[in-house]
């Protein structure tokens, strides 16, 4: 069995969207979790619907690059966990739509990526995959986890990880 561009990507960013979305599911159980999606792990750091709206726009343009196209400019507009969700719906619904072929025919062909204002990387889509967009979608998983772990939902570690593990090893 061969390891793809498909495989890294796509189905990686697919369960990371489960994953955000398991962990948003059960804030959404606590008493205070209307206030969540303006809470932040410190001042200086950006709220958990921003964690939304970035993961679900770096997987969209992951669809987007990946399949030879423009990506879209979606706004961050992100305000309660309806909207969340529904960002996360659709950005699933957008990546269901990926086919292996597809993916795997751009392997190794050179994407722009925005890297701040005024400034674009070339790179080629492996090492945009393996160097930017996954790095990106784990460190917004991993800070929505965070927030709402310091926000006091009793999130545990299998909450993070039973979306991409569970359909490897039962019982998790």
């Amino acid at each position: 069995m061969v390891y793809t561009l498909y495989d890294a990507s796509i189905a990686v960013a697919i369960d990371a969207l489960a994953s955000l979305t398991a962990v948003l599911k059960k804030a959404q159980e606590s008493p205070n979790a209307a206030r969540f999606s303006e809470a932040r792990l410190a001042e200086d750091m950006l709220p958990l619907a921003f964690q939304v709206h970035v993961m679900t726009d770096l997987a969209q343009k992951l669809y987007h690059r990946l399949a030879g196209q423009e990506p879209l400019k979606w706004e961050n507009s992100l305000k309660d966990y309806e909207q969340m969700h529904g960002r996360i719906a659709q950005t699933e619904e957008l990546l269901s739509k990926a086919t292996k072929d597809e993916v795997n025919k751009h392997d190794g062909e050179t994407v722009s990526v925005g890297m701040g204002p005024g400034k674009t990387a070339d790179m080629t889509t492996t090492a945009y995959v393996n160097g930017y967009i996954l790095p990106n979608i784990f460190f917004h998983l991993t800070t929505a986890y965070a927030i709402l772990r310091k926000e006091g939902v009793q999130l545990g570690k299998m909450d993070y990880l039973r979306p991409f593990i569970g359909k490897y090893v039962k019982d998790v």
